[in-house]
């Protein structure tokens, strides 16, 4: 609700990065047709470090850059932000295939992080960074009401 209000007329992908990370995608005649639900960057964390006998818990590290890690964190480091880092623009891909001209709306807890994350990315211009995109499509759904 809240992409469809705030870009009328265009599709968007809202990734909304939080505890879990969804990619929903709305068309631009504002039909929604489902979506995917992955673990997000805290709780990728914690999964390591509460799944495995030796794996600290460690935190993010947003000047973390490197293709691999030369150390257990910066190899933890390097699995969980490189590997959010490709699901997103794996997401971004498929679905930009399939509709050319969509806003990617970026919403949640870890949207800084993740705009960050993709700031060098072929799909930078495209990103909106919009961290307060849930209330605005529930006040979106309120005046619609009131209409």
């Amino acid at each position: 609700m809240g992409a469809a209000n705030l870009y009328p007329g265009k599709g968007s992908l809202v990734i909304d990065a939080g505890t879990c990370i969804t990619y929903d995608f709305v068309d631009a005649k504002a039909n929604y047709f489902g979506g995917s639900i992955s673990p997000g960057l805290n709780m990728r964390y914690k999964a390591l470090n509460n799944y495995t006998a030796g794996l600290p818990l460690i935190e993010q590290d947003s000047a973390f850059d490197d293709a691999y890690g030369k150390d257990t964190s910066g190899a933890m480091r390097s699995g969980v932000q490189n590997g959010i880092k490709y699901e997103l623009t794996g997401f971004i891909e498929s679905y930009t295939k399939e509709e050319k001209d969509i806003n990617i709306v970026l919403t949640g807890g870890d949207s800084i992080f993740f705009d960050t994350l993709l700031k060098n990315s072929i799909f930078a211009p495209y990103i909106k960074n919009e961290p307060h995109l849930v209330l605005k499509g529930l006040n979106a759904a309120i005046q619609k009401h009131n209409d």
